[in-house]
């Protein structure tokens, strides 16, 4: 009796298995309830990288931004560790506007920077809006009514003489760094001084120097120098990146610096190619290229006895507070996309009225 009863079932488990919709039917899908801060954080990190994100969503994020605003979250993760909250177990409606608060009050107590501030606080603003839009957590966002700082843009530029005296340390003498940690780094390659030139000349961002190409060299019906087309990078990544736009560039005028230095990289012989002005010989990545002319600018510039109120991004604004001052048409070439931010951002004022008063201005005219 008991053989046929082992028959019996294993014929309907047969029968069940060519039905599958059938056993599907008494299946109920489980869904697995996620509460934990700690999940979310992981959550976030890869909604930032767009894993899971469908496509019309989707957004591209450099890794800096990505590793910059999961460790600002981190950093939050930490305060509460450090305030007795145990995170194996601290769910994201444990945290309310009170721990919040006293984060807020941690923050302005121990970063000096209105904008290191503010990087910080928004990285906790867009984690409650992925939260609350995202998840749709029933939770309040409270970072919304948490206010940013005031930043006063006080843009600088770098005078002629700093400049060419940093160029003029740039060799290969003297050029091992000692890190804190005692490792040796050798601040010099070939290459060095034309990319902090490019970096000088053209005004475009670190990143867009490293991908000029020679390609994007442009000369008139008569074979003469013209404009170099670079591209914003910046603007393709938060605009167009899905490449739906057209791409913004920026027409770079040809100064006689800029000349006499694509002259030294004998553009002529390399016109039209698909290389790369700077280090387009070498084997490098472009993002490794650009720190390493970063770090050897704050090498060169620390050898030089400059002091530390300039980086090699003032090279941006030194050129685009020269090109206002003398042509006026900034916006027009493309590199921003309205006059204000220029005038905001970038335009050294102090450099604007010694110009005004150089010019010899009158209040009557």
């Amino acid at each position: 009796m008991v053989y046929e009863e082992a028959v019996k079932e294993l014929l309907e488990f047969k029968e069940l298995l060519l039905n599958p919709i059938e056993i599907n039917t008494n299946l109920k899908p489980i869904e697995e309830k996620f509460e934990l801060f700690t999940d979310f954080m992981f959550m976030y990190s890869d909604w930032l990288e767009n894993i899971g994100v469908p496509r019309h969503e989707q957004k591209i994020r450099s890794e800096k931004y990505i590793k910059e605003t999961v460790g600002y979250i981190n950093k939050f993760g930490d305060f509460l560790k450090k305030n007795g909250c145990n995170l194996d177990k601290l769910t994201i409606y444990q945290i309310d506007k009170f721990m919040l608060g006293k984060y807020y009050e941690y923050l302005e107590e121990t970063i000096k920077s209105n904008a290191t501030f503010n990087h910080n606080l928004r990285a906790l603003k867009n984690f409650y809006n992925f939260l609350t839009v995202e998840k749709e957590l029933n939770i309040p966002n409270i970072p919304k009514k948490m206010k940013l700082k005031y930043e006063n843009p006080n843009p600088t530029s770098i005078s002629d003489n700093d400049f060419l005296k940093l160029l003029s340390v740039i060799t290969e003498t003297d050029s091992i760094e000692i890190l804190k940690s005692g490792a040796k780094k050798n601040r010099f390659r070939p290459y060095t001084k034309d990319g902090i030139k490019l970096c000088a000349y053209t005004g475009m961002r670190l990143e867009e120097v490293t991908s000029l190409k020679f390609s994007d060299i442009v000369v008139d019906s008569n074979g003469e120098l013209e404009s170099i087309i670079g591209t914003d990078l910046k603007f393709e990544r938060a605009h167009n990146w899905d490449n739906t736009k057209a791409k913004k560039v920026v027409h770079i005028p040809i100064s006689r610096e800029l000349e006499d230095l694509l002259n030294r990289l004998d553009y002529k012989a390399n016109l039209g190619v698909d290389k790369y002005l700077i280090a387009g010989d070498e084997n490098i990545d472009r993002k490794t290229l650009a720190k390493q002319l970063s770090h050897s600018f704050t090498f060169y510039r620390r050898h030089a006895e400059l002091g530390n109120d300039f980086s090699i991004k003032h090279l941006r604004k030194t050129f685009l507070t020269k090109l206002h001052l003398q042509t006026g048409l900034t916006e027009s070439m493309g590199y921003q996309k309205t006059a204000s931010v220029v005038l905001k951002n970038y335009i050294d004022k102090q450099a604007v009225v010694k110009e005004a008063n150089r010019r010899g201005f009158s209040f009557f005219g």
